[in-house]
């Protein structure tokens, strides 16, 4: 049992500390090139891809597979595939792994990253977990398939690139709410521009992820989850996303999702037998890439809770 004073002193800290870290990557964010991170949907359920406290949190391991497809209709739109895999390793330490394949075009990329997280108590019913991801991205540009003709160098010959990653992140989990703060990468990476007629580098992502949600308990079978993510990058638009779910008796969950000026989506997790869910989120464009294309978005993941 901790005292009262040194939970208050505890939780003081970890604010604090969570205040600080957020302040922190949201200065490197603002330092580096925009290049978007793939954009998923269901990453509430699968949130140590973006922040590697949430590995080895469950109880039991548990692998994650999901699949995106953007812009249905749309040849050689956004397709990415993603795996992931995380287990508790003793009483305060997770460990997980991640493969995150993103194809669009003519741009192939593979990020790979292991996570570690670690647990304090910093309250009866409430945790706090710092975790930091390590890995790097694989990067392919098929500049053949542009069908670009003539003595431009920028097409001159395919690119191939390999990018360190080092990122960090925490969040606290209470029975009644919960906070996420990371960023999964914070260098620089070198991606294929063009400045005259002389390709050159340039810098890579870099995100800031920032959110949190309540559950409220409408009775003894139904959760009703309130829930909002913010994510920056500098160079582009900061996205907001703002939606809630509803779980009934964590056999079936329906939720709304909306990113302000982009997409609103409707998801679904079902589980099928004892350890296995599966789900399903279509998103339809409200920005204006819907005039090109209005057949909106599919992703689909698959839970097993070893």
């Amino acid at each position: 049992m901790i005292p009262q004073q040194q939970t208050r002193t505890i939780m003081k800290r970890s604010i604090i500390t969570i205040t600080v870290i957020a302040f922190a990557l949201l200065i490197n964010i603002q330092k580096t090139e925009a290049q978007q991170d793939p954009n998923f949907t269901l990453y509430n359920f699968n949130m140590n891809i973006i922040n590697p406290a949430f590995a080895g949190i469950k109880d039991s391991p548990e692998l994650n597979l999901v699949y995106r497809s953007q812009y249905l209709g749309i040849d050689d739109a956004p397709r990415t595939i993603s795996m992931a895999y995380s287990k508790p390793m003793g009483k305060n330490i997770g460990l997980g792994i991640s493969v995150i394949n993103d194809r669009v075009f003519v741009l192939t990329e593979t990020d790979v990253a292991i996570d570690i997280s670690y647990k304090l108590q910093v309250g009866k019913e409430t945790n706090l977990y710092f975790g930091i991801k390590a890995g790097g991205g694989f990067t392919n540009i098929d500049l053949t398939r542009a069908n670009a003709t003539g003595q431009d160098l920028l097409f001159a010959e395919n690119q191939d690139f390999f990018n360190p990653h080092i990122g960090a992140g925490s969040n606290i989990q209470n029975k009644k709410f919960f906070i996420s703060i990371s960023s999964p990468n914070f260098l620089r990476g070198e991606r294929y521009i063009k400045q005259g007629n002389i390709p050159s580098a340039a810098v890579d992502q870099s995100h800031f992820y920032m959110g949190g949600g309540f559950n409220f308990f409408l009775n003894e079978n139904l959760t009703l989850t309130p829930r909002a993510m913010l994510r920056t990058v500098a160079g582009a638009p900061t996205s907001y996303d703002v939606g809630a779910s509803l779980d009934v008796q964590e056999k079936f969950l329906a939720g709304v999702n909306y990113r302000v000026d982009e997409m609103v989506a409707i998801y679904g997790l079902f589980q099928i037998i004892d350890k296995l869910k599966v789900g399903a989120a279509y998103d339809i464009t409200t920005s204006d890439v819907n005039l090109v294309n209005d057949d909106g978005s599919l992703e689909l993941i698959l839970k097993y809770q070893f």
